[in-house]
This record gives structure tokens, C-alpha cells and sequence, in this order.
């Protein structure tokens, strides 16, 4: 089965996520893992929900999409998670083939070539970049597909500091992530 992985702490899930997901399953993947990484080696994963929180979200925010499926081995790893690492045990578990590939949104595309090993990461999967600036095509200097979908003009942070604030995050989220949330005052959330 042609897979992507879609990695990231996912701090929240937001709509962003699953538009691009669903994107790469129109350009002909049929399945999309979602790995939400507990240690992730190139920043600090912000506080404000636990990786219990983080794996609910998640399930909430998948449980209707039949592509999707939620990957616990990153949050499970002691440690920094590398995509290369993750990637490898995948395929030793067989669950990604020679046509795998990893998603990124292009506001990683500056830092690829810090990633562990690169070399080896494109030797075993295809890359797919996601368009997450809206005001220009980012510089890639791999190998790579293009996703053509519409670039997502924001982030987790940005919806976390929205709740913060005491914002709507209306349609970033989806309902039952919203839901769960509010339930659990996760970010900071306050009932009014």
C-alpha cells in the first residue's frame, strides 16, 4: 500500500494537517500515518498538553477518515525522534514499501539538511513538500514532489496562543479536538 508519514507534535492537530493529508491521498497515496513525536530533535515541544492529550487529539481528529492511521512509536521512543530512525523501523516492521514517502511542510525546508542522515532518509522515501507559506514558494534543494495543495496560513502555536488569548479557533480545529480541549482546558483554555 503506497504510504506517507506525517510526523510532527501535533500540539494541536489542526484542520492544516488533515487538508494537506488529504491532498497527498488525491495525488495517489492510499494511506496516511500520523506520528506525533514526544522528543522532537530541532525544538522544545511546547507545554500545554501531555502526550496523552496529544494521541486523544489525535484520535479524535482521524477517527473519520478510513486513509488515516495514528503511529505511537515516536511518543513510545526514549529520546530525540529522527525521521531516519522512524522510517527504518517502519520499513524492518513492514509497514512502509519502497514507494514510502514523508511529508514536510516547506517551513522545514530551510532545515532539512541539518536532519539526521539526509542522504540515507532519501534513499528511503520520497519526499512530499507541502506548501505551509502562503507568500512564496520556498527554495528546496532534494529531490522532491511539489503537493499542489492551498498553503495553510497557520500553525499550532498560533491556535495555542489563540486559546490563550481567549480566541475562537473555530475551523483551524476540527470539532472534537475543539471539544476536547475546551473539556480538558488544555493551552490555557478558560470556560467563560
Amino acid at each position: 500500500m503506497k504510504t506517507a508519514i506525517l510526523g510532527g507534535s501535533f500540539n494541536p492537530v489542526h484542520s492544516g494537517h488533515l487538508s494537506i493529508a488529504e491532498e497527498v491521498i488525491k495525488n495517489g497515496y492510499q494511506k496516511i500515518l500520523f506520528i506525533p513525536v514526544a522528543i522532537p530533535p530541532h525544538k522544545t515541544l511546547a507545554r500545554g498538553a501531555s502526550d496523552a492529550d496529544r494521541l486523544a487529539m489525535l484520535k479524535l481528529a482521524l477517527q473519520d477518515f478510513s486513509w488515516a492511521e495514528l503511529w505511537r512509536g515516536e511518543i513510545y521512543r526514549s529520546g530525540p525522534s529522527y525521521s531516519i530512525d522512524t522510517v527504518r523501523e517502519l520499513k524492518e516492521n513492514g509497514i512502509l514499501d519502497s514507494r514510502a514517502a514523508i511529508i514536510i511542510g516547506d517551513d522545514l525546508a530551510d532545515d532539512f539538511s541539518s536532519w539526521k542522515d539526509v542522504p540515507r532518509l532519501l534513499d528511503e522515501v520520497n519526499i512530499i513538500l507541502a506548501r505551509r507559506d502562503v507568500k512564496r514558494e520556498v527554495e528546496f534543494q532534494y529531490p522532491c514532489f511539489r503537493l499542489p495543495n492551498t498553503p495553510v496560513p497557520y500553525s499550532s502555536s498560533e491556535i495555542r496562543q489563540r486559546i490563550e488569548n481567549g480566541l475562537s479557533i473555530g475551523r483551524l480545529v476540527p470539532l472534537p479536538v475543539t471539544e476536547y480541549i475546551e473539556r480538558n482546558r488544555l493551552y490555557g483554555f478558560a470556560q467563560t
